[in-house]
């Protein structure tokens, strides 16, 4: 069976790996030049930062075998330190206790080496699909079935092009500023490789301390961190200045930090416009027995890693039941 795949995220690299390995033929497309999605990683000036997805926390989950047994694991860190809590930036100490992991180079090379020995082609931006005597057109290729698994709202477009809905009116999703800080100062020593406001309310609701969650991620005496801002600050800041955020987030790794800390020798600013679902649609409600066009996405399943390769890993083994 010849299976399209749209989106080289996790979702669409789990199911292709589960489909290739039944002895199916997955082509995956992907608008980006890299794979992974939101599991990404910049290197800048010797400095690393992962800058949507930040560590791999399995839970038991498909993906603890995957990743601990069956890819390589060179480069695979697991992240010492804990997650402690911070609110209007007070530090106390959290229970995040789970097991996470991340790789030295970067978390995108668990995308790279899913993706290996995977027909993927980097750069095709699907923006039509079409349908003609049973078989699905996508990039000029006729594929028998076709799965879809970018964020809902570009999933809906792509129905509507051939005359289809599914009952995914309900899921919204919240944007996210990353902002990535790379400082020539050293880090004060800390009990803990990240910060979360989990009540959402600062405006930096998560900070990761990238030099001290995995080695190499700056040069000798430096240190990288990424900050990534609440929804609520996100949506409303989302058209600002790059430089006006950087200097935002830098008074708060000072307030945090000291006056050490108020100019970072290299940034970067990512927005992810769709970087979580905040409400999610039924797997089993819009993926109908029998359909050979599925629905893999986050809002489906939630937005962490794991979730996102048990819902790639979901639709591939109804596939294969069902045709």
């Amino acid at each position: 069976m010849r299976v399209g795949i749209v989106g080289a995220g996790i979702c669409g690299l789990s199911a292709a790996r589960y489909l290739q390995r039944l002895g199916h033929s997955p082509v995956v497309f992907e608008k980006n030049g890299s794979v992974g999605g939101r599991v990404s990683t910049l290197h800048q000036d010797n400095y690393t930062w992962d800058t949507g997805a930040t560590s791999i926390a399995p839970r038991g989950k498909q993906i603890q075998r995957v990743l601990l047994e069956e890819l390589s694991t060179e480069g695979l860190i697991k992240i010492e330190k804990p997650i402690y809590l911070h609110s209007g930036l007070r530090i106390s100490p959290g229970n995040h206790s789970t097991n996470r992991y991340t790789y030295q180079d970067g978390i995108v090379t668990f995308a790279q080496r899913l993706a290996e020995g995977l027909d993927v082609r980097l750069e095709h931006n699907v923006v039509g699909i079409e349908k003609a005597r049973g078989k699905y057109i996508v990039c000029g290729e006729q594929f028998d079935a076709l799965i879809l698994t970018p964020p809902v709202p570009q999933i809906t477009l792509l129905l509507w092009q051939l005359g289809e809905s599914r009952p995914m009116a309900n899921v919204r999703y919240r944007s996210c500023i990353s902002v990535l800080l790379g400082f020539d100062e050293l880090l004060p020593s800390t009990n803990y490789h990240a910060l979360l406001d989990t009540e959402q309310i600062h405006p930096m609701t998560w900070l990761c301390l990238e030099s001290v969650k995995s080695p190499n991620r700056a040069p000798i005496g430096g240190s990288a961190l990424g900050a990534q801002l609440s929804a609520s600050y996100s949506h409303s800041q989302y058209e600002r200045d790059d430089i006006s955020l950087v200097q935002t987030v830098t008074g708060f790794i000072e307030r945090l930090y000291g006056p050490k800390f108020q100019s970072p020798t290299v940034w970067s600013v990512t927005r992810w416009k769709y970087s979580q679902p905040e409400s999610l649609a039924s797997f089993d409600n819009v993926n109908s027995k029998g359909s050979r066009l599925l629905v893999a996405s986050d809002g489906l399943s939630g937005g962490h890693i794991e979730d996102a390769f048990d819902v790639g890993t979901r639709t591939a083994e109804q596939l294969v039941e069902e045709i």
